[in-house]
């Protein structure tokens, strides 16, 4: 099997089911944090237009071995915190005549709460997480 050729969520499925052989577990990790510095499919500007102009509540799920994975789990469903300089900034992007899609570092406060303990919350408030990071991201 060729790793390089599956893609994020079948990586991710792959991952899920080869918990008793560590090493395929380690070599799909591996390709995982390959692809994530790569990993544009969500922007800062596209949860910013879900979560505030269209006043969504988003459902962000990780890829394994990120950083927001181990973190916060699997997924969070949040409503994002913007400062007045990144609404601004991202009301900006998003409303260009050729629209600007970032990356980067994004606030929120969770909503379904039952997961995550005193300690998460806080750092998901001030701290957040990287949009390279997202596996997938739902919202009603």
């Amino acid at each position: 099997m060729n790793l390089q050729e599956l893609d994020v969520h079948r990586l991710t499925i792959l991952w899920q089911a080869s918990g008793g052989n560590l090493q395929l577990k380690k070599l799909i990790e591996s390709e995982l944090q390959k692809r994530i510095v790569s990993n544009t499919n969500f922007s800062r500007e596209y949860l910013f237009k879900v979560s505030k102009v269209q006043n969504h509540a988003i459902t962000i799920s990780f890829i394994p071995t990120t950083d927001s994975y181990n973190e916060y789990g699997a997924n969070v469903t949040v409503d994002l915190l913007l400062d007045d300089v990144e609404m601004e900034e991202l009301l900006k992007n998003y409303s260009a005549k050729s629209p600007i899609n970032t990356s980067g570092q994004l606030k929120a406060k969770a909503l379904v709460k039952d997961r995550l303990n005193e300690n998460q919350l806080s750092r998901l408030e001030n701290i957040g997480f990287h949009t390279k990071e997202i596996l997938e991201v739902l919202h009603l």
